[in-house]
């Protein structure tokens, strides 16, 4: 991000308008009229993106405890041994007693590209409001995978991974900016994020050893072989959060600017439910929350219409 930014700020600072202004040799410049930021605009952008999305899986014994009095499901159970290995807890620990969480995060990255459009309201020489919205393709993703380094209590060796990808998203936005020269404005902006997201995740047992929950007190029941993804799930949907930003932008002439940008968007949480895959068969289930967010950095040129 910083060598796009010095990149930028570099191209501007070299560019005829200001060497003209800083010269200070020759005659005068003729007097000519200040630089009007008002009015409509629209253009494209081009940038790369990355997050480190969340992901929390929690298993299905604490609501059947509390509303029909049963036990700890078979999908409690997974996540108690996940837990065990990955914080170095005591696997023989009470579920009530603390939140049953095994929480997981990944690097996602990734190429974005759109379009905007918006319209400017210059007050004075100096400052300027506007809205903008924009729309954006994006192949920002990427996942991670645990593995437990050996087997459980019972014999059982786990793993469990969750993936990501943000297939696109848009913003509106408000931005507020400063002009220190009449070509280049400094701003900031936020506002409303909506985006589409594909979440996964699983739980595998990958050893030869396989697990049966049948206790008669619990709710749900799970007979999972060896080798075999136990719970698997995805889920793609379009959520709303919010973004925030700032960055420059310099006109190069009455018509066109150029700009950078960067931007932080949060789309919020999804929640993706992880079911038995044949072989596996049972009941039990595991929910996986993940939390979307992204830090965006593009250049983009606009046109004034």
């Amino acid at each position: 991000m910083r060598f796009i930014f010095a990149g930028c700020i570099a191209a501007i600072l070299s560019s005829p308008a200001l060497a003209d202004n800083a010269s200070s040799g020759g005659p005068a410049p003729a007097a000519t009229s200040a630089y009007d930021w008002s009015g409509w605009y629209g253009g494209v952008n081009l940038g790369y993106g990355w997050g480190r999305p969340s992901a929390d899986f929690t298993g299905d014994g604490l609501s059947d405890y509390w509303t029909t009095g049963t036990g700890p499901g078979a999908g409690t159970e997974f996540i108690e041994n996940l837990m065990a290995y990955a914080y170095n807890l005591d696997p023989e620990f009470d579920p009530f007693s603390q939140p049953l969480v095994y929480s997981q995060s990944s690097t996602t990255s990734g190429i974005t590209g759109g379009v905007q459009l918006g319209h400017n309201w210059q007050i004075g020489s100096n400052w300027l409001i506007g809205l903008e919205t924009d729309l954006q393709l994006s192949d920002i993703g990427g996942g991670t995978e645990y593995v437990e380094p050996d087997k459980g209590p019972q014999g059982v060796r786990l793993g469990a991974s969750s993936s990501q990808r943000l297939d696109w998203f848009g913003t509106a936005r408000a931005r507020v900016g400063y002009l220190p020269e009449e070509r280049l404005l400094v701003f900031g902006t936020g506002g409303l994020a909506y985006g589409q997201t594909r979440s996964a995740a699983s739980v595998s047992i990958v050893g030869d050893t396989g697990w049966t929950f049948d206790d008669p007190t619990w709710a749900t029941k799970m007979v999972c072989p060896g080798h075999t993804t136990c719970f698997a799930g995805e889920a793609s949907r379009v959520t709303a959060g919010w973004s925030a930003g700032g960055g420059l932008e310099y006109a190069l002439s009455p018509r066109i600017t150029i700009k950078a940008e960067y931007l932080h968007v949060d789309l919020g949480r999804q929640k993706v439910h992880l079911t038995a895959q044949s072989p596996a068969v049972g009941d039990a289930f595991i929910n996986v929350g993940f939390k979307s967010a992204y830090d965006v950095v593009r250049l983009g040129m606009n046109y004034r219409f």
